[in-house]
């Protein structure tokens, strides 16, 4: 009896190690290479094209609605100097920090794009990102006013949308640094990621930072870990009657 009751109490402790050893689990590689956009040539807000800007890429028509943007801009007070500002309480520094970009919803606008490879065909992926809205100033070009903005955002052939956003230069108002967080399936072990802005207005200038992709944990880890805590549960319940009943 004395064994058995032994080997009860032992059970309790061994799944709490192995539940700990599941929490404890090493975090997931970002895939996404210079998902800060810290990576850059760039020494001053640049077009995208034109910034250097390592592992992304897109193809903008004759004119370019895309541009990165350093932190100088807020010190300098203008996106691009000396006639392009910003209609509202824009924050130096996305929650990400450093650089962010920004792409023109409706004007001249083309998909920021990376090659992600290593994935695995049929599994999910976490994406998360921070995106905002804003409109900017230029006197006589635009006009203050509603504008609203978001992402199409693609892994391959899966495709989301960003939650919408709106903001008003005229009073004027932005929409902050949000976090944006979705699951993607991966069709291919390659695969092609993808922001292209929509808006509407004059300009919606929509905002991306902190681009993370990482691999969807098995569900079999999350079932071991909950089959651990209820055998955790049922284990001291039995023990603790044993104790009660002598």
């Amino acid at each position: 009896m004395h064994s058995v009751a032994k080997l009860c109490l032992a059970i309790p402790g061994a799944l709490a190690a192995l539940a700990m050893a599941l929490f404890a689990a090493p975090a997931q590689a970002n895939l996404v290479q210079n998902g800060s956009f810290e990576v850059v040539t760039a020494t001053i807000t640049s077009v995208f094209s034109a910034g250097g800007v390592a592992n992304w890429s897109n193809s903008p028509p004759f004119l370019e609605g895309e541009a990165i943007v350093l932190p100088s801009w807020f010190t300098n007070g203008c996106l691009f100097c000396p006639n392009v500002g910003v209609a509202g309480p824009l924050p130096q520094y996305s929650p990400d920090g450093g650089n962010w970009v920004f792409s023109d919803g409706n004007f001249m606008n083309s998909p920021i794009t990376q090659t992600i490879t290593g994935l695995v065909p049929g599994n999910f992926y976490q994406l998360s990102f921070y995106q905002g809205l804003v409109q900017d100033t230029e006197p006589n070009v635009t006009t203050p006013g509603p504008v609203t903005g978001s992402w199409i955002v693609s892994l391959g052939s899966s495709v989301w949308n960003s939650a919408p956003m709106a903001a008003d230069g005229s009073i004027p108002t932005i929409s902050n640094w949000a976090l944006q967080t979705v699951s993607l399936k991966a069709q291919n072990a390659t695969e092609v990621l993808s922001f292209l802005s929509v808006g509407t207005g004059d300009p919606p200038l929509v905002l991306l930072d902190g681009v993370n992709l990482t691999e969807v944990p098995e569900p079999t880890s999350a079932a071991l870990l909950a089959l651990g805590f209820v055998g955790l549960g049922a284990v001291y319940r039995r023990t603790r009657w044993q104790r009660i009943a002598g």
